[in-house]
Order: C-alpha cells, then structure tokens, then sequence
C-alpha cells in the first residue's frame, strides 16, 4: 500500500564541516523524488552559529516552498529570553524546537535549558533533542521531569535503545524518530516493546540519507498499520497538521 511520508528531521543551509551541497534546493528535490508530502525543516544557520538569524532564514524560505514546515532552534548558552518568546514562536507559524546539544557542547541539565522547557510547555510546543549518546535519553528525562511537552529524542540507536524504552515506559510524552535505526530488526523490537504511536520517521537529509532511512522503514517487519503511523500519522498528531 502506499504511504503518506513527512519527515520530521531535515536541515538545510550552510555546513563548513562538509563541502556537500545543502542548498534548499536539493532538500526539495530529494523529498520530491522520495514521495515526501511534507518535512520539517531547520536552517543549519540557527544550530552552528546564530539561532535567531537561523530561526529568521528558516521561516523565510518554508514561507518559499510549501513542502517545507518552519522548526525553530534555541541554543541555551545564548538564550535570555524575553518571557513569551517561544510562545511568539508558535505565533509566527513554527511547528516544533529542536535543541543541539551534542553539536554545541552543553548537557541536559543546562539550567537555561530548564528554563526553556517551562516556556515550551506553557506553548504547549513540541520539542527534538539530539540523544544518540549513551546517557543522554536519561538525563533528558530526568529534566524534564512532570513537563508534558512532547519530547523527540533524536537518532536513538541500538545503543541507548533500553534508555530509551524505559523513557517512553515512563512518560507518555517521549517519542523516538527513526534516524539512526539500522540494525536489522531494531524498529521492530522498539514497537514490540511501546507499540507504533510514539515513533516518528526522520531522516536526517540532507546530512544523511533519506532513500536509505525511507528504504529501512518500509522493508521493516512490521504492520502497514505501524508503518502508516511512523511515516506520518504520528508527527500530524503532533504538531496539528
């Protein structure tokens, strides 16, 4: 059967660390050629270097290509706020906030980032974190304690995958996306062990492959029901769409 795709994990913008093309152009050309309806997307700009300008080139170019659904970042070591900032966030059409912590050297219990959580959850905004390292899907949740924002960790692995489904056991509000699944039978043991309402599909393009994180979904082993919700019926849950 066919499947509606959104992918819930793509970048675009500058990347010095790489001379690869990441131009929007390419973005919507690869979600295009892959049948993706919809991805969010976050200008590179906003991760390494300045969020706001970041944040300000992301809305402009998804208000450009109506493929692409604006997602905001923050970067805790900068951020002051005002009070209300992210909820004016929300207002200017960003569906989701995504934090790096891994890319920009600070933990989980940044106390900024506590601060941050508090006003995502009065926006009642979804939120992404980076969590492929071993201990990162536990210090995440310690921070987040009784907050009911809905979390994504970020390119769980086979790794961390326990840290992971004990998070999600616990907390009705921790979702996992797909990026970085590629053992042989990964995804189907996370939905044996929390079902399929709680995994998103991500792909990480343009700075990973989306034929290959398309392809590992779709050849997994499990029902055309989970599937459906993986590739899209879980992140429109989300974020309203």
């Amino acid at each position: 059967m066919p499947f509606e795709v959104i992918d819930c994990n793509t970048v675009f913008g500058p990347w010095p660390i790489v001379r690869a093309d990441m131009s929007v152009e390419r973005l919507v050309k690869a979600l295009t050629n892959h049948g993706v309806s919809k991805a969010l997307a976050v200008c590179t700009i906003g991760a390494l270097h300045n969020y706001n300008d970041g944040n300000a080139e992301t809305l402009r170019v998804c208000g450009e290509q109506p493929m692409l659904l604006p997602v905001a970042t923050i970067d805790p070591r900068g951020y002051f706020g005002p009070a209300g900032a992210i909820a004016k966030l929300a207002q200017q059409g960003f569906k989701m906030v995504r934090f790096f912590p891994l890319l920009q050297g600070w933990q989980p219990d940044h106390i900024v980032f506590c601060d941050i959580l508090d006003e995502l959850e009065s926006a009642n905004m979804p939120a992404m974190i980076q969590a492929r390292d071993i201990g990162f899907p536990s210090a995440v949740v310690r921070n987040l304690g009784g907050r009911k924002v809905p979390f994504i960790l970020e390119s769980i692995n086979f790794e961390n995958m326990a840290e992971a489904v004990s998070a999600m056991r616990k907390h009705e509000n921790i979702f996992v996306d797909t990026r970085a699944l590629r053992v042989p039978g990964a995804l189907r043991f996370l939905v044996d062990q929390i079902g399929p309402d709680r995994v998103v599909f991500g792909s990480g393009c343009l700075r990973s492959s989306l034929a290959s994180a398309l392809g590992y979904v779709l050849d997994s082993d499990i029902p055309d029901e989970s599937k459906a919700k993986i590739l899209a019926g879980n992140i429109k849950r989300l974020i309203g769409e």
